[in-house]
């Protein structure tokens, strides 16, 4: 149950903080989230998923991490720029 959920978890959490953190003003918030997906897709492989539930897993921590990699860019351009 718990590989199930945290890999649904990490790919939703992951694409939600991927759009939140191309919004205005949505830096924080994406950042957050994007670690909370991180989580959830940790959690889902230390709770030994296998399959699919493992490549979801690995998706949703790519995701996240490409969220966390925008947010990064976004805020070095910001600081850079001004």
């Amino acid at each position: 149950m718990a590989a199930w959920l945290g890999s649904v978890l990490s790919v939703l959490v992951g694409v939600w903080a991927l759009v939140s953190v191309t919004l205005p003003f949505g830096v924080v918030g994406g950042a957050v989230a994007a670690l909370f997906g991180l989580a959830f897709g940790v959690l889902a492989l230390f709770a030994h998923a296998w399959g699919r539930w493992r490549k979801i897993a690995t998706a949703g921590i790519a995701i996240s991490a490409f969220a966390l990699v925008v947010a990064v860019a976004e805020v070095a351009y910001v600081v850079l720029a001004e």
